[in-house]
């Protein structure tokens, strides 16, 4: 059993979009018929987990899949649902994703009134001919104007996406879209890389030749220009996808690398008590023919004392926070800078990573390489 001495936060999975972006492998369905019976669903999803301890809840995520297509009534249920059975702290940041496309002036309007206080827009580029090739639904104009819309409605907390290393994008291009996102001058931007995932649209034309794809010494390029031009403009490069101007971190995100213990709802959403990892069924149908049953499912993974000293390395040294040494003797006791004394000179000495007072933290260099230090830093599992 899940067993939470505290939460910190609160996703809810909406597992609906207007239509499949060619990259995108996250749980979700183009049929919004469902809609309403869904939104049932998590409702009671919600009910029958708020059992969980009453410590006040600091942020609340709705993600997905598109929430911004939720109706007032959908998304004044859910948020009802979640005043009536959690303590939800009256600073709590609450994150809402949205499409550029959904973003009119009166839904910008009506989320502010239902306590949404930070939005997330996916922007990924203002290349209309890139966009197309990503099957969004949306146009550069559209995405401008919605940074306009929010910002009238009242909303100052807002964060875009980007991405980087795209097929039919120039370096050229890259950095007309970091010009454009400078020029806005938003607080939070998420940047990632392109990643071909399995059983994707771009996985199928990668495996076809249909499609030439940028290589690793393309996304490294990218990548170093993201960095470099976000930092001219003080830009934070606070997590290695996540820039921020003034401390404007994402709180719900920065939760999730410090390993505070959160709640997910909905079907394929993740949750974490601290000792265990579990996740609900990546299916509606199955996810709504459980809650049926009136008892939720999730799928509970009980990680092992390595596991947990192994995502603690991980998740720390993703973040300019570093990986804190007398902090991890506290919670495993292991020292583990006396145990990798020579890899942690060999890190310095190389400018991958550098110590901060009793911490460890990876340079851009190192961000590069991020997922190889980690390993070389884990605990050999038993």
């Amino acid at each position: 059993m899940l067993d939470y001495k505290k939460l910190s936060g609160l996703y809810i999975h909406i597992p609906f979009c207007r239509k499949a972006c060619n990259y995108c492998d996250f749980h979700f369905s183009t049929q919004l018929d469902p809609m309403d019976r869904m939104i049932k669903g998590l409702a009671k999803e919600l009910r029958l987990r708020g059992s969980t301890p009453k410590s006040p809840i600091d942020t609340i995520y709705f993600g997905g899949g598109t929430p911004s297509i939720l109706t007032e009534k959908a998304l004044d249920t859910l948020m009802e649902t979640i005043a009536t059975y959690y303590n939800v702290s009256l600073s709590a940041e609450v994150t809402l994703e949205a499409n550029p496309d959904d973003i009119d002036a009166e839904k910008a309007k009506y989320w502010k009134r239902a306590g949404i206080n930070r939005l997330s827009i996916g922007i990924q580029t203002f290349n209309d001919k890139v966009l197309n090739v990503l099957n969004r639904s949306h146009n550069a104009d559209q995405a401008l104007k919605s940074i306009d819309l929010v910002r009238q409605a009242g909303f100052h907390n807002i964060s875009a996406d980007l991405m980087f290393a795209l097929p039919e994008a120039s370096d050229a291009s890259l950095r007309a879209d970091l010009n454009t996102l400078v020029n806005l001058d938003l607080p939070h931007l998420s940047v990632y890389g392109l990643i071909i995932e399995e059983k994707t649209v771009f996985s199928n034309w990668k495996i076809q030749n249909k499609r030439a794809f940028p290589s690793d010494l393309d996304y490294e390029r990218n990548y170093r220009i993201v960095h470099e031009e976000l930092m001219k403009y003080q830009y934070d490069h606070y997590e290695i996808s996540s820039f921020a101007k003034n401390a404007h971190f994402s709180r719900h995100n920065t939760s999730y690398w410090l390993q505070n213990p959160y709640l997910g709802i909905g079907p394929g959403a993740h949750s974490f008590d601290g000792d265990n990892r579990s996740h609900n069924i990546s299916n509606n149908q199955l996810y709504l023919k459980q809650l049926d049953t009136g008892k939720a499912h999730p799928i509970i993974e009980a990680l092992s004392l390595t596991e947990k000293m192994n995502e603690y390395i991980m998740t720390r040294l993703r973040t300019h926070f570093g990986l804190d040494f007398v902090r991890f003797e506290e919670k495993f006791h292991r020292d583990i800078k006396s145990e990798h004394p020579m890899l942690i000179d060999q890190l310095c000495s190389e400018g991958l990573a550098f110590l901060d007072l009793n911490k460890l933290k990876l340079t851009f260099e190192g961000f590069l390489i991020s997922d190889d230090i980690c390993a070389r830093l884990f605990f050999p599992m038993k």
